[in-house]
C-alpha cells in the first residue's frame, strides 16, 4: 500500500473521521513487519490496542455485586443486633441469679437454739461429765510432755557450756 494513502487514512483516524473498514486496514498494515522508522510509533499504538482487545474485559454485573453487598450488610447487622440482645439477656440473667442468691442469704431465718434437756439440772450434770472426759483425755496426752522439761533442762546446761567455750576462745585469741 502506498505511503501517501496510509498517511491520509491515518490523519482521518486521528481526527476521528475514519470508517471501520479504514481502521481495519490500518490495523492490518501496522501489524506487518518492516515498516518505516517514522511509523514505528503508530505500530506500537496499534499493537497495544490489539493486545488490549485480546484481554477479556471484566464483567460488570452491578446488580449481583449490589445484591451481594446488601446481603452481607444485612447479615452483619443481624449478627451485631443478636450479639447486643444476647449480651443484655445474659446480663439480666446474671443479675437475676445474683439478686435471688442475696435475697436467700439475707432472708434466711436463723435457727432457734433448742435445749436438748428439759431439766436444767440434767443439762448441768451432762455438761460436767463431758468436760471431765475432755480434761482426762488432755491430761493423759500431756503426761508424755514431762520429758520435754528434761530436754529443756539439758539445753540450759548446753548454754552454760557454750558460754565457757566462748570465754576460752576469747582467752586463746588474746
Amino acid at each position: 500500500m502506498e505511503y501517501r494513502v496510509i498517511e491520509e487514512i491515518m490523519n482521518r483516524y486521528l481526527e476521528g473521521k475514519s470508517t471501520l473498514e479504514e481502521e481495519t486496514l490500518l490495523r492490518e498494515y501496522f501489524s506487518q513487519p518492516g515498516l518505516p522508522a517514522e511509523q514505528l510509533e503508530m505500530k506500537e499504538l496499534f499493537s497495544y490496542f490489539a493486545e488490549e482487545h485480546r484481554q477479556a474485559a471484566p464483567s460488570f454485573d452491578v446488580s449481583a455485586d449490589l445484591n451481594s453487598l446488601i446481603e452481607n450488610e444485612w447479615k452483619r447487622e443481624t449478627r451485631s443486633r443478636f450479639r447486643r440482645v444476647s449480651a443484655w439477656v445474659g446480663s439480666a440473667a446474671a443479675l437475676l441469679v445474683l439478686s435471688l442468691g442475696i435475697y436467700q442469704y439475707i432472708d434466711k431465718p436463723e435457727p432457734p437454739v433448742k435445749d436438748t434437756f428439759k431439766d436444767p439440772k440434767l443439762a448441768y450434770i451432762e455438761t460436767k461429765r463431758v468436760l471431765l472426759m475432755v480434761s482426762r483425755s488432755m491430761n493423759h496426752n500431756t503426761t508424755n510432755l514431762k520429758y520435754l522439761a528434761k530436754v529443756d533442762e539439758s539445753f540450759g546446761h548446753l548454754k552454760r557450756v557454750a558460754e565457757i567455750d566462748k570465754i576460752v576462745n576469747s582467752v586463746k585469741n588474746k
